[in-house]
């Protein structure tokens, strides 16, 4: 395994457990009664599985049952042509299943009010049951188990019906457990970046944002923490928390992420208090992407990034000019650009939720093409800012805000621009209305195609912070520019182009995308180069990745080399 990805599994871990400060399972965790749990179902982590049984196993009484949900990775479901649950079969004399007992009294309650399907082939088809079984023989030889695979598209309502029923028809030492592996086919940093807020979600009991944690079944994992709540057994002990790189002899590019937990009795944790955000550069849907989104799909431009743009609370770009019900097709030199409506199914399909206007194309169909770009948006439910006409008082230069942080953007490129005085005005007006946000200020600036930033980007950038701006991401040159800190708070001049046709230059070629988890104390910026061929974004391989890293660390911040490299930045953030 190469040295760096060896630092990058040591930063990892030790974030991990300063950012979830939650007991980690050790011979000290007193018996308190399990409610539920959560354990990988691949046999890679099979220590984790070992671990996770073995504490069970530990406890002075051992469960009379456990209810096994396991996502329905072969759609066994679908075969049933409506939404069903799966089970073993209950009416015949077969009673086990890998010699282990089945609890058919408490499987036949369950299946009067709801929709369960018999199918002991599916069951024993599916690896997310068979690959626990021999676990449970094993530590819990004495334990009845009631399987169940959970289909795809069924509903929080649904879940809430079924878990509610086991948790009044189950006797009191019933166990749920979540057969689930967590962020999958991404490198090892980004799996890491996903799992912030998929455990956070789990640990919090964050009800409305399970449909957006990336893992094989949000389902799963939503049952087993409602029934801990049920079962008033929500302290969380952690198991585990790794990656499929730890296990493997060989580096790769495409991991899977295992997180392991209990919910126990005892006294419950602080709650997680974190945001993960990921900012993107310029998107452009025009001339040569748009040719290619017509040959081929809507969603063309994203199929290769959006595996990195799921499971993250706020996803942020630059739209790089109006979107209108009859753009114009203008002459190649008048560098005008318009986009029609149904590229924004493409950007919600990608759970981009938040865009900047603040730019020098967004007016290029008029003010009209503007008012329009706004229904639009509107239409498809994405939030906006940044407002290009700053005399425009019918549409302010708005924020969006979230629980943790601001966002403001502006535009510094002509034809129209935002004066230097009312961009400070605005971030001291919202820092002081919102003294323990985390502020970012987006902005559109600088000159085309130069790798580092002007005099007047760095001048103004000053001013920005000592506003009171956390963080500042730039765009509009269509190469990356350099990395600095400024009283402490990072400064990205210039991401490169998210999704472009530009490719005559390999620097327009190429880009990069920042993770960012803000806490109460401290931020971390992780950093995904990408590789943009005919307007469809990927992230670099390894290899690729770590030459990029390393010729933007030598043109940034000396201070920051280090961490650049590493692919991670760490700030502790101001007070």
């Amino acid at each position: 395994m190469k040295k760096n990805t060896l630092i990058m599994l040591t930063v990892f871990i030790a974030f991990f457990f300063y950012a979830f400060p939650v007991m980690a399972a050790d011979n000290n965790v007193e018996n308190y009664p399990i409610a539920s749990g959560v354990v990988p179902h691949h046999l890679l982590a099979k220590e984790i599985m070992e671990d996770f049984f073995g504490f069970i196993s530990g406890q002075v009484q051992h469960p009379d049952t456990i209810i096994l949900l396991s996502p329905d990775h072969f759609n066994s479901t679908v075969l049933e042509q409506e939404i069903s649950f799966i089970a073993v079969d209950w009416e015949t004399d077969q009673k086990t299943i890998y010699d282990i007992p089945i609890d058919a009294s408490l499987l036949k309650k369950l299946v009067i009010n709801h929709n369960i399907k018999q199918n002991h082939c599916a069951i024993l088809s599916e690896f997310g049951i068979t690959n626990l079984l021999p676990f449970i023989k094993e530590y819990l030889p004495k334990t009845k188990i009631v399987p169940l695979l959970m289909p795809e598209d069924i509903s929080r309502e649904q879940l809430d019906h079924l878990v509610y029923s086991i948790h009044k028809m189950s006797s009191p030492n019933t166990i749920m457990i979540a057969s689930i592996d967590f962020s999958h086919y991404l490198p090892m940093e980004a799996a890491a970046f996903h799992d912030i807020r998929s455990i956070r979600v789990l640990l919090n009991l964050e009800k409305e944002h399970f449909k957006n944690i990336e893992v094989d079944s949000w389902q799963c994992l939503y049952s087993v923490r409602l029934f801990a709540k049920l079962r008033e057994s929500e302290n969380p002990v952690i198991i585990a928390h790794k990656n499929s790189v730890h296990f493997l002899p060989f580096d790769s590019d495409k991991t899977t992420s295992y997180f392991s937990v209990i919910f126990q009795g005892g006294q419950t944790e602080k709650e997680v208090k974190n945001e993960t955000i990921l900012l993107a550069g310029d998107m452009m849907f025009d001339r040569g992407v748009a040719e290619l989104m017509k040959q081929n799909s809507t969603y063309y431009p994203f199929q290769k990034i959006v595996q990195l743009l799921r499971g993250v609370d706020i996803v942020f770009a630059n739209l790089e000019g109006p979107v209108v019900e009859n753009p114009l097709e203008f002459s190649g030199d008048l560098l005008k650009l318009a986009f029609f409506p149904k590229t924004l199914e493409g950007v919600k399909w990608s759970l981009i939720n938040l865009l900047s206007l603040a730019n020098n194309h967004i007016t290029d169909m008029g003010n009209e093409g503007f008012e329009e770009t706004i229904d639009w948006l509107d239409k498809y439910q994405i939030n906006f800012i940044g407002n290009p006409l700053p005399d425009d008082n019918d549409n302010p230069n708005s924020n969006f805000s979230t629980e943790y942080s601001v966002f403001l953007a502006f535009n510094r490129v002509l034809p129209f621009i935002h004066f230097q005085e009312e961009i400070i005005k605005e971030i001291k007006t919202v820092r002081r209305k919102n003294p323990h946000k985390f502020i970012i200020v987006s902005i559109h600036w600088g000159n085309e195609y130069q790798s580092t930033s002007s005099p007047a980007q760095r001048e103004l950038a000053n001013q920005i912070i000592a506003a009171g701006a956390d963080l500042i991401v730039g765009h509009h040159p269509h190469v990356v520019q350099e990395i600095e800190l400024i009283q402490g708070s990072p400064v990205f001049y210039s991401l490169g182009n998210f999704i472009f046709d530009q490719q005559s230059l390999p620097e327009t070629r190429e880009g990069f995308l920042v993770g960012l988890t803000v806490e109460p104390d401290r931020i971390s910026c992780r950093l995904f180069p990408i590789q943009n061929p005919l307007g469809q974004p990927r992230l670099m391989k390894r290899a690729e990745a770590e030459i990029f890293l390393k010729k933007l660390a030598r043109k940034s911040d000396k201070s920051l080399w280090e961490e650049i490299e590493k692919g991670i930045i760490e700030i502790n953030r101001k007070n």
